[in-house]
């Protein structure tokens, strides 16, 4: 099976690297004009991606008890956009490409959250996907006006309920053949076929039929990015793509293997998972020249926001480690990801690590044909199944790879065919291959399908 290729963004003027945003090459500013995104998803279809994973946070840093202006001065998480209203708009100028978007098991309702989700299957044809998070930061429970998070644990526990009564809503509800749409016998849909939804849990409670007919994939492409030991068994149960840390090959390999040896004890067949890891790339005439590059484009990278950022995700304020301590120490109620990938480091080397390159995974410097071969032998190495490209500038990051590297990994047989005028497919289709749209047998979601008994 080929490598996956998805493309890393977020509806906002910063990525992971704050203070990027007002490099000159650089295009998130336009973030709010739709001509951008509808241009960005041109760019990603036709230079070979399967999909644009769009992170969200509703949060924004809080240290000591306060916004530091640096938040609103670089842009650190705020402003950001709601990132699902804009898949209608790329969706309609495409044919392939997918969408992955975030959306927070904490803070959504799971019927609206379930309605949306379809409502996109159907409008994008099969190509959507759901990033399912546990959201971390208190801010948001007072911006929802809500009581405060419960403990990172327990966050999962809501998570897993809230699947369960999504995966009812959205395999559960209507029967395959139950729509009919028959305009001469003025039926719609066969009401012995459609059923209605019990759900009485600890967290959540819903009573009644959903109102989304059945969508090309059902349930969208879940995805999960949890580092956490619960994180990690949360993904093993219910994702289908999870995106890994690590940033080198050895720890790499040890995350896919211990998420495919997890979702086997879940009763999931070899290759029900698939994973990404996160990519970075800077191309040069050579590998020195790419390094020049790389280091300008760092260059930009305010430090007192990625401190603030770091905050934001973490509830970690860096500066107030003790440099010389062990980052294993660090514990925290908040999102763990960003904590768990600097276990075994000392605090002053995982800070000046944050500082100068934020979440960014594996960067990659050199012509086209390093980079492949450099990802070649990570894919051998560590036999994760594709990378999440994370740009420095946009569309610059993304146009380089799409017209240097890509051409040279379909060449060594490791993109497929992705060109303009390849035939269109659900997600789940691009991510396990042709015939997949919906989820396996061995999914928990399987369960709440219903078997048609015709009545006597």
């Amino acid at each position: 099976m080929t490598l996956l290729l998805s493309a890393f963004e977020i509806n906002g003027p910063n990525l992971t690297s704050q203070g990027l945003w007002a490099h000159p090459e650089q295009q998130t500013v336009r973030y709010k004009d739709l001509e951008h995104w509808l241009d960005l998803a041109r760019l990603l279809e036709d230079g070979g991606f399967d999909l644009l994973f769009l992170a969200d946070s509703p949060g924004y840093p809080v240290l000591r008890g306060r916004t530091p202006d640096v938040t609103f001065e670089q842009a650190v998480e705020m402003p950001t956009n709601d990132p699902m209203l804009l898949v209608p708009a790329m969706a309609a100028v495409t044919r392939r490409l997918g969408f992955a978007v975030t959306a927070s098991t904490t803070f959504e309702g799971p019927y609206p959250n379930a309605r949306r989700f379809a409502t996109l299957d159907h409008l994008t044809r099969g190509r959507i996907g759901w990033n399912v998070v546990t959201t971390s930061s208190p801010v948001v429970s007072e911006l929802h006006g809500r009581p405060p998070l419960p403990a990172h644990d327990v966050r999962y526990d809501v998570a897993d309920e809230h699947l369960a009564l999504s995966y009812r809503l959205f395999e559960g509800s209507w029967e395959d053949d139950a729509v009919l749409v028959d305009q001469d016998a003025r039926r719609y849909a066969d009401p012995g076929r459609v059923h209605p939804v019990h759900h009485d849990g600890r967290w959540f409670s819903a009573h009644g039929y959903f109102k989304v007919e059945p969508s090309p994939q059902r349930t969208p492409v879940i995805f999960q990015a949890g580092t956490s030991e619960r994180g990690r068994e949360f993904a093993a149960e219910h994702a289908e793509v999870v995106f890994l840390q690590g940033r080198d090959a050895a720890t790499l390999r040890r995350h896919v293997q211990d998420l495919h040896a997890r979702a086997a004890r879940h009763g999931r067949a070899p290759g029900s998972v698939r994973t990404l890891v996160g990519l970075s790339v800077v191309l040069g005439r050579d590998r020195a020249h790419a390094r020049e590059r790389l280091e300008e484009y760092l260059s930009w990278v305010d430090v007192d926001a990625a401190r603030a950022y770091f905050a934001s995700m973490t509830g970690v304020d860096l500066a107030a480690l003790d440099p010389s301590g062990s980052f294993s120490d660090v514990r925290t109620e908040g999102g763990r990801t960003q904590v768990e990938r600097y276990r075994g480091e000392t605090v002053a080397g995982a800070t000046a690590d944050f500082l100068r390159f934020g979440m960014r995974e594996f960067v990659l410097t050199g012509t086209a044909g390093d980079v492949a071969d450099d990802l070649e032998r990570l894919l051998a190495d560590t036999g994760a199944d594709g990378f999440n490209v994370t740009p420095f500038v946009v569309p610059g990051s993304y146009a380089e790879f799409c017209a240097e590297v890509v051409p040279e990994l379909r060449r060594r047989g490791l993109v497929a065919d992705r060109r303009p005028g390849a035939a269109p497919s659900t997600l789940r289709e691009a991510v396990f291959g042709a015939g997949r749209a919906r989820l396996p047998a061995d999914h928990p979601a399987a369960r709440f399908r219903h078997v048609h008994e015709e009545r006597a």
